[in-house]
């Protein structure tokens, strides 16, 4: 693999995808990408700019391939860059066949988070970065996505996308194994007929429960709006009417954290 070839890999999702491969830059996101049992193909480093401890990538040596800054600015596509970034080859995800055998098997409620044609990487990046800190999302759900492992995507989540379960369905089997085995709960900006994120009869979160992020501009489509048993929303006292995607999703979830780790009766 020559750098011609990772420039191209950097500006394209088409071909990221045609030949499975994920671009990881950054040491923290590296590890998280092996953490994650993700297969490495390259690892470029420049000398002049990694400064970390170079035993750490010991056992990846035959990996290795070291160049000077120049050509690393070539295929950097940070502004301030650590020096080192893989080239990795893309795993499956689970399966639905997994997940099936998961609604089969648990125990306990579970909390699923589906992600509705949220279109900023940074904004899916912070998502996922929540769901790994706060560790009660059980999966991840993507409607028809083809690349998740979008560059801007494993940088604004520090590389939490290679440890946290995602699943890719398609809508038809959203409506089968979703629908069936959750209770969808949507967001929205308005208060009328909504329940506040803060009242004291909200007993849904004791269900297993699926939670709809809506795009930026547009909210939650129209196809998943008759799925949705409430809409929850978050108490605004300012001028401002709604928050960021990212921002509100990590109110919401970390409330429903605090009422689990408590053991709030609601």
């Amino acid at each position: 693999m020559y750098i011609k070839d990772i420039i191209k890999l950097q500006k394209s999702n088409k071909k990221r995808i045609k030949n499975n491969y994920i671009i990881v830059e950054g040491n923290r996101e590296i590890k998280m990408a092996l953490k994650g049992n993700f297969k490495i193909y390259k690892i470029f480093i420049c000398k002049e700019i990694f400064n970390k401890i170079y035993h750490d990538y010991c056992i990846f040596k035959q990996y290795i391939i070291y160049i000077n800054k120049k050509k690393y600015k070539k295929i950097s596509y940070r502004n301030k860059t650590e020096g080192i970034l893989g080239v990795f080859k893309k795993k499956n995800n689970y399966s639905l066949k997994e997940f099936k055998k998961y609604i089969k098997n648990k125990n306990n409620n579970s909390i699923v988070l589906i992600i509705d044609n949220i279109e900023k990487p940074g904004n899916i990046g912070s998502i996922i970065r929540t769901v790994e800190a706060t560790n009660i999302i059980n999966f991840i759900i993507f409607i028809n996505k083809k690349d998740i492992y979008n560059p801007n995507i494993i940088r604004s989540s520090l590389g939490c996308i290679f440890i946290v379960p995602i699943l890719i369905l398609n809508f038809n089997d959203f409506k089968k194994y979703i629908i069936n085995n959750y209770y969808i709960l949507g967001t929205s900006i308005y208060k009328k007929n909504n329940l506040c994120l803060y009242q004291n009869n909200i007993n849904i979160y004791n269900k297993d429960i699926g939670i709809i992020l809506g795009n930026e501009h547009n909210g939650i489509s129209k196809i998943f709006k008759k799925y949705i048993k409430n809409y929850i929303h978050i108490p605004m006292y300012g001028e401002i009417n709604s928050l960021n995607v990212s921002n509100s999703f990590a109110i919401i979830i970390y409330e429903i954290l605090r009422i689990k780790l408590f053991n709030i009766k609601i």
